[in-house]
């Protein structure tokens, strides 16, 4: 995870002044906050330790609200007191305990010594700095752009991956897909930017096209209409409506203006260059290991909300607050063939009942906490959820677990395990000066191991061989005319593939393979798109009809796109499409040339 600076270090700091997440009705005064710098910090009734006053005993990390920053004189504290309120109660503080600039660092349940404990603490630390506090979508966790919530605009964001709302989107979509549930009620909130584009363009995928003016349901168009859609927004919502007709789109006015956002979120994200090297700019600014800033027009892109108007990319504006709609069965589909598909080795429950359970009590979804630990640790998991043993600038530690890699800050010398530092917040060194947690874990993390080592995930590249296939980019290539799903689950582990038709429904093993048509590598999660070249219809044919719609696309009567476009790609794939292509499907046709798959 690339994740912001720590949790509320800006808006809670310095009296930063809040909004309520509903009304958007500012508090009707500014707080200044300190932190507790060491344990068991009294709370005194009077600013004295001549007598016995205690009101409460303070740990490191809670936070208390300042009456003002003006130091009160008294006895037993040379730096003076601070008069400060806790809770109900109102008191003083000597205040060389108290940080005026420290971070909050609630307690999160840590020491996180076990699986449960880390998911269960990590849920709350997502709901409470996150969800609850108007960054309630993907989106908004990666691009802070919503005026009615906690933070200044811009600032607190979860991720700097301008591409991770997108990577989520799409498991949050498969799972649903798998389930059968893409019909439930889903409500998204997409935001809408000052002084928009007509288009933003992506560097290498081009302007997003498509959409319809027509007008066929005149209720649903009222209701747009009343929520302030633009008809650039429209045109694509008119189409998801059309296909769920009980998904719900609430519009977020940000008041923000698009150009100056994206120069903002310019300089606060990054893009990982083996994904999109063509996006960053030529002077190649590093923002850590292969991470770069991305140029102004592909942030552009991202930042946009009507790029990602379709069924699958708009839920990175599902609302991620618990619904009952999220149930075991689909996180357990999320959970599927990875080291979180059984029990946990400590507590012996099935990982998903942990992952509904702090759904259900933090009030935040499920099935998003599934997907985003998935992401975060990978489906054989490691260090940081096995409880194994591990040094850290120059500290041993064992028995500690991340499952979201909170506290993974990219300026660690070294990420995850500054994640695991944090899981050990509290824990005490035992005889051998090693910070311990769960002292059983040693024989569970070597059960966990053992265990994940016989159940070894097949590697994406490992079918592909198998079955003879390429992959470029997000496309599967060189496949054979009429190839049928099951000719290649043949040649392979079957068991671990799956094929959808274009439309989201499963393909069967008698069935051929198209353009357009999904494989689904079941053991990583990973989904590709098949592209024939050739094939620009996707019926899994290369015939008159794929002719005459490239010669519509050549002269602007039809759009291409994704795979479809990647098909007619005929001659030069680094090119435009252009005369040269339809030359040679013409010449494919007549038997004059081949088509290269590869």
């Amino acid at each position: 995870m690339k994740m912001s600076k720590k949790l509320m270090a800006y808006a809670m700091s310095f009296g930063v002044l809040f909004l309520t997440i509903f009304s958007g009705l500012p508090i009707s005064h500014a707080e200044t906050y300190g932190y507790l710098t060491g344990d068991e910090v009294r709370l005194r009734k009077n600013p004295t330790t001549n007598e016995d006053n205690v009101l409460r005993y303070l740990d490191k990390g809670d936070y208390v609200i300042l009456e003002n920053t003006n130091k009160v004189s008294g006895t037993g504290c040379d730096e003076g007191w601070y008069k400060v309120s806790s809770g109900s109660l109102t008191g003083y503080v000597c205040s060389k305990y108290i940080s005026l600039t420290d971070t909050y660092e609630a307690t999160y349940q840590r020491p996180w010594t076990s699986p449960k404990k880390a998911i269960m603490g990590g849920a709350e630390f997502i709901a409470d700095g996150y969800i609850s506090a108007g960054q309630f979508t993907s989106y908004l966790k990666k691009f802070n752009v919503n005026p009615n919530g906690h933070y200044a605009v811009n600032n607190h964001q979860y991720m700097a991956n301008i591409e991770a709302p997108y990577s989520e989107a799409k498991s949050t979509y498969n799972s649903y897909r798998d389930n059968n549930l893409l019909n439930l009620p889903f409500e998204f909130t997409i935001p809408i930017f000052e002084n928009m584009p007509e288009t933003t363009k992506h560097t290498t995928k081009g302007v997003k096209t498509g959409g319809t003016s027509t007008i066929k349901d005149t209720a649903f168009e009222n209701k747009l209409n009343e929520q302030g859609f633009p008809e650039s927004y429209k045109k694509w919502l008119r189409v998801l409506h059309e296909k769920y007709s009980n998904w719900n789109f609430i519009s977020l006015k940000t008041g923000l203006d698009f150009n100056s956002t994206v120069s903002t979120q310019q300089r606060i994200g990054s893009i990982e260059r083996s994904s999109c090297a063509a996006c960053i700019d030529s002077s190649r600014v590093n923002t850590e290991g292969d991470w770069y800033i991305a140029n102004f027009e592909t942030v552009g892109y991202y930042l946009d909300p009507r790029n990602f108007l379709d069924e699958i990319e708009i839920f990175m504006f599902e609302n991620l607050s618990y619904n009952e709609i999220q149930t075991e069965s689909v996180v357990k589909s999320v959970l599927a063939s990875t080291f979180m598909s059984g029990n946990d080795p400590i507590d012996n429950v099935p990982y998903s009942s942990i992952f509904m359970e702090a759904g259900k009590k933090f009030n935040v979804s499920p099935v998003y906490l599934a997907s985003l630990s998935r992401q975060e640790v990978g489906v054989k998991g490691g260090t940081v959820t096995n409880g194994g043993r591990f040094t850290y600038e120059g500290q041993t530690y064992e028995g500690f677990y991340n499952f979201f890699n909170i506290g993974a800050y990219s300026s660690a010398s070294n990420p995850a395990l500054a994640g695991l530092v944090y899981a050990s917040a509290g824990s005490r060194k035992n005889g051998e000066g090693i910070y311990v947690g769960n002292m059983t874990n040693s024989s569970a993390s070597e059960t966990q191991n053992q265990n994940q080592s016989t159940n070894n995930v097949t590697s994406v590249s490992t079918h592909l061989s198998k079955m003879g296939l390429n992959k470029k980019g997000s496309f599967i290539t060189n496949l054979s005319l009429n190839t049928t799903a099951g000719n290649l689950k043949s040649k392979t582990n079957g068991s671990e593939l799956t094929f959808y038709k274009a439309n989201g429904s499963l393909l069967g093993d008698t069935e051929i393979v198209t353009t357009g048509t999904k494989i689904k590598f079941n053991q990583t999660g990973e989904e590709y798109t098949i592209v024939i070249y050739g094939d620009l219809s996707g019926d899994g044919k290369i015939n008159s009809a794929d002719l005459l719609k490239m010669r519509q696309y050549l002269l602007g009567q039809v759009s291409l796109n994704d795979a479809y476009l990647e098909a007619a790609r005929l001659v030069n794939v680094s090119s435009k499409i252009n005369s040269a292509d339809l030359l040679r499907l013409r010449q494919y046709l007549l038997n004059q040339k081949n088509i290269n798959q590869a």
